[in-house]
């Protein structure tokens, strides 16, 4: 069973209300330090004293990430989309040829995932996605595990 049973209207509603805060929680899971009303102040255009540049870009890429999702109502849930997102929340923050891209490289968290396989992200993404006898509150929880799980995209920020 569904816990809310929100329309897509009622949903861009909350989300629009709560951006800044989703922004804000976000960024500091990344190891953003910075506070909410900084994150507001960079969310209106403005400019925070005592950031680098790249973690105002990180808060201004995600700002555009959360702004393609909630602008578009007919995205396609697939493999294609999340690399396109990876790409707007990564731009000008990892190499160019990285962007939207599955990892080549090892990242350093605990556990050590293994290398990402496209063929096999996209088969286990639809599985994930068309479990009928699942609601869309579970089905959106598991896939965005498996997602911070499967770690397969770059996201350390080029020197």
């Amino acid at each position: 069973m569904n816990k809310f049973n929100l329309t897509r209207e009622q949903n861009v509603f909350i989300a629009k209300r709560n951006i800044v805060d989703y922004i804000w929680k976000s960024a500091n899971l990344e190891g953003i330090g910075v506070i909410y009303p900084e994150t507001q102040v960079i969310y209106d255009g403005g400019i925070v004293n005592g950031l680098t540049v790249n973690n105002i870009i990180a808060i201004n890429n995600l700002k555009y990430a959360w702004q393609f999702i909630l602008e578009n109502e007919n995205i396609a849930y697939d493999f294609k989309t999340l690399c396109y997102i990876h790409k707007l929340v990564t731009d000008k923050l990892v190499l160019e040829q990285e962007l939207g891209r599955i990892r080549t490289v090892p990242v350093n968290i605990g556990g050590k995932p293994s290398f990402p396989i496209e063929s096999q992200i996209k088969e286990e993404l639809q599985d994930l996605l068309n479990q009928p006898a699942k609601s869309k509150t579970e089905i959106a929880t598991e896939t965005m595990l498996y997602i911070m799980r499967k770690q397969m995209f770059i996201d350390k920020i080029k020197e």
